[in-house]
Order: structure tokens, then C-alpha cells, then sequence
């Protein structure tokens, strides 16, 4: 007997810092420098020497700062 394949489940892709930056409409450098990703404490994931941003963890984040850039 056959058995089903299993369908892995759906993973969000993860965005760049210039895809994120655009994602919420905010300045490119609060993503690509680390004092400022730091101070605005915005989530990421290191993968080597790359970073990557979940919009889903982005779009918490930003819900979180009220809705704005600063």
C-alpha cells in the first residue's frame, strides 16, 4: 500500500533588508545597521554573515511601535 506524501509545511519566505525596508515603508539603514537594529530592537535572523527579516515578525514589531517610523 501506498502511503500519502506529506506536504511539509508552508514556511513565511524571508525578506532582505531592502524587501523589509520596503514591506513597511520605512529607511533602508534601520535595517542594515546594527545600532539602529538594535536600538529600535527590530527582529531578525542572522543566517552566517546574512541577515533576513520575517514580515510576520516585522509587521508584530512595528504594530508594537505604535505604527511609527520613529
Amino acid at each position: 500500500m501506498k502511503q500519502p506524501l506529506s506536504q511539509a509545511p508552508a514556511t513565511e519566505p524571508l525578506l532582505n533588508a531592502r524587501e523589509a525596508a520596503r514591506a513597511l515603508d520605512l529607511p533602508l539603514y534601520y535595517f542594515t545597521k546594527p545600532r539602529a537594529r538594535r536600538a529600535k530592537r527590530i527582529p531578525h535572523i542572522r543566517i552566517g554573515q546574512m541577515l533576513r527579516f520575517r514580515l510576520s515578525a516585522l509587521t508584530n514589531w512595528f504594530d508594537t511601535q505604535g505604527g511609527s517610523h520613529g
